[in-house]
């Protein structure tokens, strides 16, 4: 393919991060460009040397994000080769899903773009301005290769904001109800692609519902706060647990999820609307007890000038679920705030279980689903953890 003629110089210490593999450059490594370039550059190093092909956003923090190692164009020939491989990965890792991360941005070669595929319907999400200008043409590749039903742009994430890309919502291909059903851990799943939460659900906890399930003993009690559509619960049910309860501060995530389980038939679980702090709390000083705690809340810390806060929260859940649990009982810890790094949410669950007085036992350390691959050497990328805990008789 042809390369473009715009190049962007930068510093040599920005260049030998590239070639150590990071897919980024950011605002301060940029040395040098030309005006009026466009939205795809060439990037060199200051003797000139060439580093590869990227995404151009000027004025933004995070202004080069690489899209080839050599010179190459973002056509609709390049655009439908990556989504058809991304495509091909998952259908080989995960052969019986009818739902999955079908292109992980830079993971897949395709940087700032993300795609959930849920039965029929495709839902894009872009974060780059390359990206969101050639939206149409990437729906319609994406209409070509998959024939989605409906395909749906849901721009209404704050990783827009890094690059100045107004937040909206979509139907870019299709007409007709913008619900659709389809399979997570085993259980039949009802989502509003066009409203409910992220992209319509939160695809990369579906092999941690299905990994959690084979812990809960037969007839056990188990609590799944911050359930939101019932993911956890659903999977504790369909894994023998006699009562799940279903945490949700969200009227609409709370009528989701008892519809879910009155569609599977789990009259176990009881869902609650109630804020998972004050709760967890009453649970507590209740004298309840679970084999199973799961606590799994939205990201706390979007950015470093909330850790602080983050810190707390984060190890107040992880203090009242380890109370909450049974002698030889299960929690399970998440969080999914890329700037937690696993070794601070480490500490803060040792802080934890220290407060707690409970020894605890790390049966497991998990992330997002195979679907949603991290690059190596890029920590930034690895933003999920799901750690499995048992608590010590």
């Amino acid at each position: 393919m042809a390369a473009t003629e715009n190049v962007v110089t930068v510093t040599a210490r920005g260049a030998a991060r590239v070639r150590g593999g990071l897919p980024w450059v950011y605002a301060h490594d940029v040395v040098r460009s030309d005006e009026n370039l466009g939205d795809v550059v060439r990037v060199v190093d200051p003797r000139g040397a060439a580093l590869g092909t990227a995404l151009w956003a000027p004025g933004a923090r995070l202004p080069l994000r690489l899209l080839a190692r050599e010179a190459v164009t973002l056509d609709a020939g390049l655009i439908e080769a990556r989504i058809v491989a991304a495509d091909a990965l998952r259908r080989r890792l995960l052969p019986s899903a009818d739902a999955y991360r079908m292109v992980h941005a830079e993971a897949d070669g395709l940087p700032g773009l993300i795609i959930d595929r849920y039965a029929d319907v495709c839902v894009m999400l872009t974060t780059a301005r390359a990206m969101d200008a050639r939206e149409a043409e990437i729906a319609t590749v994406l209409q070509r290769v998959t024939g989605a039903r409906l395909i749906v742009a849901r721009d209404d994430s704050s990783a827009r904001d890094f690059e100045g890309l107004p937040r909206r919502r979509a139907l870019l291909h299709g007409e007709g109800a913008t619900t659709v059903q389809y399979h997570d851990a085993g259980s039949l799943f009802e989502i509003d692609v066009m409203s409910d939460g992220k992209t319509g659900a939160f695809l990369d906890q579906s092999e941690n519902h299905a990994r959690v399930s084979e812990y809960v003993p037969a007839g056990g009690e188990a609590l799944d706060a911050f359930t939101y559509h019932g993911g956890f619960a659903l999977a504790l049910a369909r894994g023998g647990a006699a009562t799940v309860l279903a945490l949700d501060e969200a009227a609409p995530a709370v009528e989701r999820a008892r519809a879910n389980a009155a569609r599977n038939g789990c009259p176990q679980i009881t869902v609650e609307q109630a804020n998972a702090f004050d709760r967890l709390r009453q649970l507590e000083a209740d004298g309840r007890r679970f084999d199973v705690v799961v606590i799994d809340p939205p990201a706390l810390a979007k950015r470093k000038s909330a850790f602080g806060a983050a810190d707390r929260a984060y190890k107040e859940l992880n203090l009242r679920a380890l109370r909450l649990a049974k002698g030889g009982g299960i929690v399970v810890t998440c969080s999914c705030s890329s700037k937690m790094t696993p070794d601070r949410f480490g500490a803060i669950v040792e802080d934890a279980a220290r407060d707690a007085g409970r020894a605890v036992q790390l049966l497991e350390r998990r992330g997002a689903g195979r679907d949603h691959p991290p690059l190596l050497g890029v920590p930034e990328t690895e933003y999920l953890k799901c750690w499995i805990l048992r608590v010590r008789e």
